[in-house]
């Protein structure tokens, strides 16, 4: 095995990072390319890129180390349009959605993406990628049944706070907050948005993955995600739109910091 290595220096929010990156061939043909940001020698993100008869074939973004939610972003969007300005050919990058938020009095954290779909709409990815479902028809579907359940008067009314209960299973300690904000809102994007920033996390923390699993069950999972390349946003520009992202710890990676499917699976 041969490995072909160079780096290049990069400035994100005024800090100087690396970019390495990495060609590892036998006899001649290449079977992996990794490009790996790199800050202060310990390695943020890494796209790791499968070829075959020397062609590339998919790429696949992992996270290795945590980072703040603002400086990730930027860290990213870097590292694609690196990534797509040495390989034009590639269209898309696989990703596995494992961003979390960690609570210091919740021992277990919650998924980011379903806090992120109830207070804003969608997922961090979907907001500063575009990011999509791989299959196209099933990620219609899964922003048609957000739109619904955020949007739609009838799918709230048709749903009294007793069978709110029974679907999320908040606590029992704070069902009594939790009513005054669901009685006084015409639909569940209200609600939501009703409920102070400063309460949001406390108030919502141990039932949101189950009221959402619960009406996203049939059109959403974090897996077999794609942002396409290159990045285009609307108009030639970023979403501006607000996003609420709460102070508290987010990971965008599993606790053993595997962040993405394996690169093998093409």
């Amino acid at each position: 095995m041969e490995a072909i290595e160079r780096k290049i220096n990069v400035k994100i929010n005024n800090e100087k990072y690396k970019i390495i990156d990495r060609i590892l061939t036998r006899n001649k043909e290449i079977y992996i390319r990794y490009f790996i940001i790199v800050f202060t020698d310990e390695e943020i993100v890494k796209i790791s890129v499968g070829y075959y008869d020397n062609n590339p074939i998919s790429a696949t973004v992992y996270f290795i180390q945590d980072a703040s939610c603002m400086c990730l972003e930027n860290i990213i969007e870097s590292l694609l349009n690196h990534t797509h300005y040495e390989i034009p050919t590639l269209s898309e990058v696989r990703f596995e959605d494992q961003s979390n938020i960690e609570f210091i009095t919740r021992p277990k954290p919650i998924p980011l993406y379903y806090f992120s779909i109830a207070f804003n709409g969608e997922t961090w990815y979907e907001k500063h990628f575009r990011a999509r479902h791989r299959d196209i028809e099933k990620h219609a579907k899964y922003r048609d049944t957000v739109n619904m359940l955020l949007h739609d008067k009838v799918t709230k009314e048709s749903t009294p706070f007793i069978q709110f209960l029974r679907t999320s299973q908040p606590p029992m300690e704070i069902v009594d907050e939790l009513e005054s904000y669901y009685r006084g809102s015409a639909t569940f994007g209200e609600f939501f948005q009703s409920i102070p920033r400063e309460h949001r996390c406390r108030l919502v923390r141990d039932w949101i993955s189950t009221f959402m699993a619960h009406y996203l069950r049939d059109v959403f999972d974090n897996t077999n995600w794609i942002i396409e390349l290159p990045i285009r946003m609307s108009g030639g520009r970023k979403n501006t739109r607000k996003y609420y992202c709460p102070k508290s710890k987010i990971r965008h990676s599993k606790t053993f910091r595997d962040f993405g499917v394996s690169v093998l699976d093409i």
